[in-house]
């Protein structure tokens, strides 16, 4: 994997009906040009290897602007119940009782959820179908069912 880290110098963009849309940078250093040449190298010397970057605009006196903040969104319905969860001494006590691993604090109950679910947040829980189903059949429903029996 080819990673490049440096400044470049924005020349032009366009927009046309045949080529689409281009951007076209000015390298800082001519040796940074290696990297992109080796790209080709696998297609025989022609370019269209696909390139993932995240650009930030740096200021007249070299240093990056700060990037916008991301917009925050409200925990949805799943995240909230997880964290009710979490809190709930309860809850823990069960994930104990399952067998599920050592609960003893809300981090080890949120920990829990998270590697039950393969995620990093209980965020994701509300757009991420796989991790929401996970949480229902592996968590919720029988939670919600052990409490109902106690």
């Amino acid at each position: 994997m080819t990673i490049f880290r440096g400044e470049l110098q924005l020349l032009r963009w366009s927009e046309t009906s045949t080529g689409g849309a281009t951007v076209t940078f000015q390298l800082a250093d001519v040796g940074d040009l290696n990297g992109f040449k080796d790209l080709t190298l696998a297609k025989k010397g022609m370019a269209g290897q696909r390139i993932a970057a995240i650009m930030v605009q740096v200021d007249d006196d070299a240093e990056q602007s700060p990037a916008p903040a991301a917009p925050k969104t409200k925990p949805g319905e799943l995240c909230i119940m997880a964290c009710t969860f979490c809190a709930d001494r309860q809850f823990q006590d069960w994930l104990h009782a399952q067998q599920l691993g050592i609960c003893q604090t809300e981090q080890h109950a949120k920990d829990l959820i998270c590697g039950l679910c393969s995620i990093q947040s209980r965020k994701e829980l509300d757009t991420n179908k796989i991790a929401a189903t996970r949480f229902h059949t592996l968590i919720r429903e029988p939670f919600l069912a052990w409490r109902v029996a106690q």
